[in-house]
């Protein structure tokens, strides 16, 4: 279930470049919190939150993970329904409120339906989004 915790995160920079710290720790805080609430094993945010480092294969970079990939390549589907909303529907099992998760989610389909581009949305109209100030 780590993957679920992650691929979480990694819609913020998708729709909107990077995430702020603070977008991306509250993010990871209600995956954790959720995975905590339906006792699924899980690595702790603080471990997740360094980042990844992303190196050239082949000679070959690459501008984000796999949302990112979807979204660029316009096929009108992505994979947040099935990584944002298991946070959501495990919050709403277990009575813990996934805000941020759910906005990302609707979000990223819309952008995926609407095929709009990867990084589009400026970071602060993302976080104003999501509900999140800075």
């Amino acid at each position: 279930m780590r993957y679920v915790v992650i691929g979480a995160g990694a819609v913020g920079g998708a729709l909107g470049g990077r995430l702020f710290q603070h977008g991306h720790e509250v993010v990871l805080a209600e995956g954790e919190a959720v995975l905590t609430a339906a006792g699924i094993a899980h690595a702790p945010a603080a471990e997740l939150s360094g980042g990844f480092d992303v190196r050239p294969v082949g000679g070959e970079t690459r501008e984000g993970g796999s949302t990112w990939q979807s979204l660029a390549r316009g096929t009108g589907s992505i994979e947040t329904d099935f990584l944002n909303g298991e946070i959501v529907l495990l919050g709403r099992e277990h009575g813990i409120a996934t805000p941020v998760n759910e906005a990302l989610q609707v979000l990223a389909r819309q952008f995926a339906v609407e095929h709009r581009e990867a990084g589009s949305l400026p970071a602060l109209d993302l976080l104003d989004a999501v509900g999140l100030k800075v």
